[in-house]
């Protein structure tokens, strides 16, 4: 009989090696989830929004390293949506991980959001490729160790 792999983030249910990873996981100065980049975002061309923007002060640090730019990185537009527990980010924002997710897609009129008709041609190339940027230059103060954003409260 084929067995389900147990999900890996009910922590007493697991093993020690998982626990050790758990340990591993929770010293992790932050997390960038990348998601829904490929239409702009709500405020214009040179924006993404970041979930939970308020919960650390990462986008604050990604912003700050953008001085001088025309990008933007601004709060989640729909909280409405909970997208920082929605996302693949969640499991380790629980854990106090500064775990954000950036995204552009203005889901409550992307009438193609999670669907099969959802194709490359709906995609904005020169947005995808100038948000990458953006993330790529924001991001190197964390990538070096020269900065830590502030922790989640778990």
């Amino acid at each position: 009989m084929p067995v389900a792999p147990l999900p890996w983030w009910p922590w007493p249910s697991i093993s020690k090696s998982a626990a050790t990873m758990r340990g591993r996981w929770c010293s992790w100065p932050a997390m960038f989830n990348i998601e829904m980049i490929g239409k702009e975002a709500k405020f214009g061309p040179k924006t993404a929004f970041i979930t939970g923007y308020d919960k650390s002060d990462f986008g604050q640090l990604l912003q700050a390293n953008l001085a001088g730019t025309e990008f933007k990185f601004e709060p989640d537009p729909y909280p409405e949506q909970n997208l920082f527990y929605r996302s693949d980010n969640a499991t380790l924002a629980r854990l106090g991980v500064p775990a954000h997710t950036i995204s552009t897609d203005q889901i409550p009129t992307d009438k193609l959001y999670h669907s099969v008709d959802d194709e490359v041609s709906s995609l904005n190339v020169k947005n995808m490729t100038d948000v990458i940027s953006a993330i790529a230059r924001s991001a190197s103060g964390i990538v070096a160790g020269q900065q830590t954003p502030t922790r989640i409260a778990p």
